[in-house]
């Protein structure tokens, strides 16, 4: 697959293709009726495979807060990488896109790229303040278009925003199932309070960055280091019982392993919930607690 990374003057020479137009969050079962779509129609068409998104989420730039994903760039890469796309091409998102009429953008980004069709979700918005909609693309002849429905489960639209809100309310079994994978949190092991140690159950003190952070609480996880995957139990709170602490942090006891690895790069799957954080009479009844929470953990991962 040939990443290409877009502004708003670089034309070039690639193979007429269709495209998926959006920006993808989680590449959940929603997402993939696009990318099913796009599969059907460049092997009827004989086109290549392409899906075209931004480098950041235009409410970061356009709302300058501090935007939560559900995945990075690199992991949303390795998943199409996976559908055997040929083309991901990145638009580097910024003020001069956000302010480009939808024709415009059009003009640069679709029409100069060879793109011959567009797929893309009913409510997907593009241009200055979003003015380009379904109604725009069909409205334009240099390529055809294709517009998928909402995708339910439940009666309810499956949507980054609802598994984000699954992840806040701890549902990650059903989080899991929308993304038809392990929801995953990549980051740095940095140094925390090292309080765990001190009670037999140290930990690995992850930098989430700006992932959704799950609800409070103990989680059963695998943990990838260096490659190698181990089972683990994620707290992901305040640790009120060995000391309050300021700001959430997401903590990981590896099982079967005593390395250091402060500074590693590092991938947290999360599997399960066992159960929310709370605050213990004694130190003593901590440890008693996070044993059985392990012992739970291990037999679950089997």
């Amino acid at each position: 697959m040939e990443i290409i990374h877009l502004s708003v003057d670089t034309p070039m020479q690639v193979h007429d293709s269709v495209c998926a137009l959006g920006f993808f969050d989680g590449v959940h079962l929603g997402h993939q009726q696009l990318l099913k779509e796009v599969e059907h129609i460049a092997k009827e068409k004989g086109l290549k495979k392409a899906i075209m998104t931004f480098s950041v989420h235009p409410k970061q730039i356009l709302e300058n807060n501090d935007y939560h994903y559900l995945m990075s760039l690199s992991e949303k890469i390795n998943i199409l990488k996976q559908w055997q796309f040929d083309y991901f091409y990145i638009i580097d998102f910024d003020q001069t896109v956000a302010n480009l009429k939808p024709n415009t953008f059009l003009e640069n980004y679709i029409i100069n790229h060879q793109i011959k069709h567009i797929v893309c979700g009913f409510d997907f918005h593009f241009g200055k303040k979003g003015m380009g909609d379904v109604h725009v693309l069909q409205e334009n002849k240099s390529f055809d278009v294709t517009v998928i429905e909402e995708y339910s489960e439940d009666a309810l639209k499956v949507s980054s925003s609802y598994i984000k809100k699954l992840l806040n309310e701890g549902n990650i079994e059903k989080a899991n199932h929308l993304l038809t994978r392990f929801y995953r949190v990549s980051g740095q092991v940095i140094y925390g309070l090292q309080n765990g140690r001190k009670i037999g159950f140290p930990t690995a003190n992850i930098d989430y960055g700006h992932y959704v952070v799950l609800k409070k609480g103990v989680y059963g996880v695998y943990i990838t280091i260096k490659g190698k995957q181990y089972k683990g139990m994620a707290n992901i709170g305040y640790n009120p019982t060995v000391g309050l602490i300021d700001n959430l942090s997401l903590e990981v006891n590896i099982f079967d392993f005593d390395q250091d690895i402060y500074g590693e790069d590092v991938d947290v799957d999360f599997v399960f919930r066992v159960r929310d954080e709370k605050k213990f009479k004694s130190l003593n009844h901590l440890k008693e607690q996070l044993q059985k929470d392990k012992k739970h953990i291990d037999q679950f991962l089997d």
